[in-house]
């Protein structure tokens, strides 16, 4: 519900939310204040009493669960135009994880010229594949409508036309004239015409309640005053500037007559009333960002416990709510000196960390860059790391590479380093960079766990790259370090679990990858870091997808995808959405193709590892949906041409498995039979079951394109086995899925396809079989029907006398390709001359 100040949006919700009682529906309500944007999750507070507490994700879950338990609910969200960052996330949260809409109805109200760039990002959310919505503009009222709000009198049209509408407007137009009053016309004016009809006491108990904030009860103002004024308060309540808001609290009849009372006091009688307000806070024990609330709005150098205040309520604030950690800490900023003091030093890295947990990565980084030349190297390897982390997940590998290696060269040591720069260095693509410096890493640590994380960054690496031998090696060593660390130890290093059970993964060994990944999921959700947290809970999504346990997956898919927003990364957020697309393809094929879509675009132009697997893992989806054509240009920009050189090797078969699918569904069968070569080349160097299998089944898809359906079935049946063996139960039924045209029984490779999809929830691949079925039941095919679509379009031309060559003038196609065409065609239909295709092509 969008509209400008005082058109009506509050008190149209008013109402709404009775008839909404009435009915028997729980209606929560929550609003945004504009002096409390940095309080953390302030817009929900008043809906959710007590509200959570806990890491940001496990605050949004409780959120999520408790308007689950109450529903059928509404959650009314009113003036988020003035909402926290925190709130807005949550929101985002709500928008991607929708309960379903029987059950709750979400309701946000905001002024849509003061929305900002993140409230109509979270609500973006709400888009045509995610959340059914609907956008209410509220009009001005009618001349009929302002009637019945301030009655029928002498010039109702007048004051009607000057409001042009606008309740508020119309209302305080009425009362000046009711006074008799002259002056200001236009609501700003006519508000401030209010206040200043009011006597000192009663301006004086407005403006303390002005700086309380939203919401204030007479003993608070009492407080700031220091003495009670119960009758001003009711004095004001009587002008209608202050109404009830319940248990015994009152606010402001529209915030923009908060905001005029606020800005008008005195600056200086405002700042002591903050200060007042602040020291009396802390002596009834309120939590500490009540109370650097209003610490922030007069931070000074001659009060010691200030920067204190503003310190201890960022650190307790950086992980659950940083968007408020980076406010205290700014304000705090001119309470330290310059970077030679310990305390500015302190107050930098700790607001570099809100920035990083913010997802303010460009902020972090030019924090950090600041602090690096006054740190003495040896003490700012924290900072150091950071700032590499940082740049990692901008994308900017060189500029992360750069920092590191200069580090080195300045005498900085650790294995950290060097695992940094071996991981940047396999992002570019450099695996002998990256090897170096693993090696390097070996040598320098000191831990056993700086030992694990290092072996099994080399497992990583010889995985990624597909050589079976020399990365069993190095499994079987990192897996008896990593299995011998304590979890204190482990969680000094989660990457020694994470990056060991990714390269289980590439060597096909799911079930010691799906062990270490549990293990390390574990003891990175206490922890709070996004990047190693998205990866963990990525690695495990595929682990299941893949095995065929697609509702774990999809979970886990979600919650990667709720941490890599968290992150700031748009590298990491569209690698975990690509993979949690390729499981969600199985159940919901349009959220997926929106999912793939926006993981693709989010990379276009990037280069490195994470956008290559990016693409290939969104073609696969787009594959899935019938867009051949679109998924065969996306592989092939990425992969470098038809052998796909620039793709990982160790899932190369794979890649080309995709890419020959996608040649054949537009009629290429000679890049499709180029890009099955190439696959099961690949497959050959790997001695791995499951990339053999990819590429017989695309051997298997080109022999039955060509027509020789004894081949291309025996080729599946191998395919189908390979599977089997690996228990990757959803590529076993789509193999069944693809090749049951060309197997003597197609009934039964139907049936049992549609058996595995039943069994493991995949509904989209379920729908396809059943439709399989039917169209096969219901007629055997034509001959002509055997044909491709270039194939029965060729071959439709030939009949008619036409040469090769003026086929190929027609089509802009070359003679050859026409050749090779019709000669699919005679073995597909069992002729041998142009003359004899007329007689069997109806």
């Amino acid at each position: 519900m969008v509209g400008e100040p005082g058109i009506g949006k509050t008190r149209l919700l008013t109402e709404f939310a009775g008839r909404a009682e009435k009915n028997g529906l729980t209606v929560l309500r929550g609003r945004a204040t504009e002096y409390e944007r940095e309080m953390p999750y302030r817009a929900f507070e008043e809906a959710f009493d007590p509200f959570p507490t806990g890491d940001r994700l496990v605050l949004a879950r409780e959120v999520r669960a408790r308007l689950a338990a109450v529903s059928p609910a509404v959650l009314i969200l009113d003036d988020l135009h003035w909402a926290d960052p925190g709130s807005i996330e949550l929101l985002a949260y709500l928008l991607r994880r929708p309960l379903p809409a029987e059950r709750v109805l979400l309701v946000c109200a905001y002024r849509d010229r003061q929305a900002g760039v993140r409230l109509p990002a979270a609500l973006a959310e709400a888009g045509p594949a995610a959340v059914p919505h609907t956008r209410l503009a509220v009009p001005p009222l009618a001349l009929a409508d302002a009637e019945s709000l301030i009655g029928h009198r002498p010039g109702l049209r007048a004051l009607h036309a000057e409001s042009g509408g606008n309740p508020l407007y119309l209302e305080a137009l009425a009362a000046q004239a009711d006074r008799g009053a002259g002056g200001r016309h236009d609501l700003t004016g006519l508000l401030l015409g209010e206040i200043a009809q009011l006597p000192a006491p009663e301006l004086l108990a407005a403006q303390s309640a002005a700086v309380l904030g939203d919401e204030f009860t007479p003993d608070d103002v009492a407080m700031v005053l220091d003495s009670p004024h119960t009758e001003a308060l009711g004095r004001l309540a009587g002008r209608d500037l202050i109404r009830p808001a319940g248990s015994g609290r009152f606010r402001f009849r529209h915030p923009l007559l908060r905001r005029l009372v606020y800005e008008r006091a005195d600056p200086a009688w405002r700042m002591s009333a903050h200060r007042l307000a602040a020291r009396e806070l802390t002596l009834l024990n309120a939590p500490v960002r009540e109370v650097a609330h209003h610490v922030s709005r007069t931070a000074s150098r001659h009060d010691p416990n200030d920067l204190k205040t503003l310190m201890t309520a960022a650190r307790e604030a950086v992980m659950t709510a940083p968007a408020a950690a980076i406010e205290w800490l700014t304000a705090a900023l001119p309470l330290v000196g310059d970077l030679a003091d310990p305390a500015s030093v302190e107050l930098r890295v700790l607001l570099a960390r809100a920035y990083t947990f913010d997802g303010q990565l460009e902020a972090a980084r030019a924090a950090m860059h600041e602090l690096l030349p006054h740190l003495p190297i040896g003490s700012r390897g924290e900072v150091v790391a950071a700032c590499a982390v940082v740049e990692r997940l901008l994308g900017r590998y060189q500029e992360s590479a750069s920092l590191l290696s200069a580090e080195v060269g300045k005498g900085g040591q650790g294995a950290w380093l060097h695992r940094e720069l071996a991981t940047l260095r396999l992002q570019m693509g450099d695996v002998g960079g990256a090897l170096s410096q693993i090696s390097e890493a070996i040598a320098a640590a000191t831990t056993p766990e700086d030992e694990a994380a290092a072996h099994s960054l080399l497992a990583f690496t010889a995985a990624y790259e597909g050589n079976p031998q020399p990365a069993e090696e190095a499994i079987s060593h990192a897996r008896g370090l990593a299995d011998g660390l304590s979890d204190a130890a482990a969680m000094r290093e989660l990457t020694c679990l994470s990056r060991l059970s990714w390269a289980e993964l590439f060597l096909e060994q799911h079930a010691d990858a799906e062990r270490h990944v549990r293990r390390a999921l574990a003891l990175a959700r206490p922890l709070g870091r996004s990047g190693i947290l998205a990866d963990v809970l990525t690695a495990a999504a595929q682990i299941c997808g893949r095995t065929g346990r697609l509702a774990e997956a999809i979970a886990f898919g979600q919650e990667a995808e709720d941490v890599a927003h968290q992150s700031g990364s748009p590298t990491l957020l569209a690698l975990v959405q690509a993979i949690h697309a390729e499981s969600l393809a199985y159940v919901d094929l349009p959220r997926a193709v929106h999912l793939a879509t926006r993981a693709g675009e989010s990379v276009a132009g990037v280069e490195g590892w994470w956008s290559a697997t990016t693409v290939c893992l969104s073609a696969q989806v787009m594959l899935v949906a019938g867009e051949p054509d679109r998924a065969r240009w996306m592989l092939l920009g990425i992969g470098g041409g038809v052998g796909m050189p620039q793709c990982q090797p160790g899932y190369r078969p794979m890649w080309l498995e995709s890419l020959a699918q996608a040649a054949l569904g537009c009629d290429e069968v000679a890049w499709a039979s180029a890009a099955a070569n190439a696959a099961l080349a690949a497959a050959d160097a790997l001695t791995l079951p499951a990339q053999r299998a990819f590429a017989l089944r695309a051997q298997a898809c080109v022999r039955a394109a060509e027509g020789d359906q004894h081949t291309a079935a025996a080729l599946a049946e191998q395919a189908v086995g390979l599977f089997t063996d690996v228990a990757m139960r959803p590529q076993m039924a789509r193999t069944l899925l693809m090749t049951a045209g060309c197997r003597t029984d197609p009934h039964h490779a139907l049936a049992s396809a549609k058996s595995i999809a039943v069994d493991i929830g995949a509904t989209v691949m379920a729908e396809d079989a059943e439709r399989e079925q039917r169209r096969l039941a219901a007629r055997a095919p034509r001959r002509g029907e055997l044909l491709t679509r270039r194939e029965r379009q060729i071959a439709e031309l030939a009949k008619t006398g036409m040469t090769s060559k003026e086929i190929a003038t027609k089509l802009m196609l070359s003679s050859r390709t026409v050749d090779d065409h019709l000669a699919h065609a005679y073995r597909k239909l069992g002729v041998s001359s142009r003359a004899a295709l007329a007689g069997v092509l109806t």
